[in-house]
């Protein structure tokens, strides 16, 4: 088994896939109105087999432990069903968790046989309870798909079940409190995401609220007891005092966590990404790798242990990130 290793001796074993670049939501931060007209023909999309086939590379030749599929909206690609069935034919055959990243709007009635399938973690996105600012921020009315889509996770059991929230300033700020109260006595850990800079989304920094900041504001109200994660844990995460729920948060600009980065990504197209911070470009093409060029796994697994080493230490400072535009975080997959 061949380990991916950069040259900062970061051990890469979690792949995040995005199954499709298409949202059925328009939430500003990740996919703006006029994004919308750049989505690619399905020709140009990974096909099942390309994509079971990648994975495969990954947790066979590579040992990957966890493999994320997300979006756009993953449950938007009319054969996922199919496709959760070949990941599960891997699955049997070798130790890794099978996680999900949705919206939650069309997400309820396929969980269980989703669950069936080997899935055994889920994030559920959620930014505001309140209908109006629901709307506001996804540009539709389909908040009470999502959480029928928690309240169904929670049912059914799913651990962990996260829900995460992006918090903006003047937007969904005054309902940090809510958040924690929504999971305090339930099996949820309610994860508070930094505002990141992507393009076309328009982010300024008097929108932009750190994670010690919205840590101060649910400490005003609840006792955090930390708990200790993974080495490689993106989160910061804590229990709620006196309750089952939990709080984390994810300081992807105040605080980043690329020194114990183990994550690599693959775009809906086949690109992989070593970095969710970059302005275009990509390390290795898996559909080009596969049809055009007809590489067995054994000559890819070389290519990507070799473009694995040219992994930066660490992504740009906001300033730089901002000045992006070809990064835009739908079609990357989060």
């Amino acid at each position: 088994m061949l380990k991916l290793i950069d040259k900062f001796d970061r051990v890469h074993d979690y792949l995040r896939v995005s199954l499709i670049d298409r949202c059925n939501l328009n939430c500003f931060y990740c996919n703006p109105k006029k994004a919308m007209a750049k989505s690619m023909p399905k020709k140009d999309i990974m096909s099942l087999e390309e994509l079971t086939r990648m994975v495969k590379i990954f947790v066979v030749n590579h040992g990957f432990k966890k493999i994320r599929f997300t979006g756009g909206e993953p449950m938007l690609r009319k054969d996922i069903m199919k496709f959760f069935e070949q990941i599960y034919e891997i699955k049997r055959h070798n130790n890794f968790d099978i996680g999900l990243t949705s919206n939650g709007t069309m997400l309820a009635p396929k969980l269980k046989r989703l669950q069936d399938l080997g899935l055994n973690r889920i994030n559920i996105s959620l930014d505001t309870f309140d209908k109006n600012k629901f709307h506001y921020i996804t540009g539709h009315d389909k908040i009470k798909s999502v959480l029928e889509s928690i309240d169904e996770a929670e049912y059914l059991d799913f651990k962990p079940l996260k829900v995460n929230s992006v918090i903006m300033k003047g937007i969904n700020d005054n309902e940090i409190i809510d958040f924690v109260d929504f999971a305090k006595n339930r099996n949820i850990n309610v994860r508070f995401i930094e505002f990141m800079p992507f393009g076309n989304n328009s982010w300024q920094d008097d929108k932009f609220m750190s994670y010690k900041d919205i840590k101060n504001v649910v400490e005003d109200k609840y006792n955090l007891i930390a708990i200790k994660g993974e080495k490689n844990t993106v989160a910061k995460d804590y229990q709620i005092d006196n309750h089952i729920g939990k709080v984390s948060f994810i300081s992807s600009i105040s605080d980043h966590f690329c020194s114990t980065c183990n994550r690599l990504r693959v775009t809906a197209s086949g690109k992989m990404k070593l970095c969710l911070f970059t302005n275009g470009g990509h390390a290795l093409d898996f559909k080009t790798m596969f049809s055009e060029r007809g590489m067995s796994n054994k000559e890819i697994s070389n290519e990507l242990a070799k473009a694995v080493l040219g992994k930066a230490e660490k992504h740009g400072a906001v300033q730089e990130l901002i000045t992006f535009d070809k990064n835009q975080m739908m079609t990357i997959g989060g």
